[in-house]
């Protein structure tokens, strides 16, 4: 299993409600129909402007297939005018554990 974290900074606390709502009502429903996708989940800073995306994935390519498909890329530019400089993305490979 593999998750993927994007972390991202908005302008403002206006806007990252804004980026927040475009991930709920675009990402997510489209999410459910990438091949192997299990689940999502959207952080908002309390009381701040970062915002961090955690989705998990069967396979490591199941998770690039996903960064690099045109859904992906549609929603960077949907919200890209929202950020401060880049997203950081992250992946991680589940090592087990309780």
């Amino acid at each position: 299993m593999y998750a993927r974290m994007v972390i991202g900074e908005a302008i403002s606390e206006e806007q990252v409600q804004e980026f927040a709502s475009i991930y709920t009502s675009d990402v997510l429903p489209k999410l459910k129909d990438e091949p192997g996708f299990q689940s999502a989940r959207l952080m908002v800073e309390e009381g701040g402007r970062m915002a961090v995306s955690l989705t998990i994935w069967k396979t490591r390519d199941e998770c690039l297939n996903y960064h690099s498909s045109r859904s992906y890329r549609q929603f960077v530019s949907r919200t890209q005018h929202l950020l401060v400089g880049d997203v950081v993305v992250k992946l991680f490979k589940d090592w087990g554990g309780a």
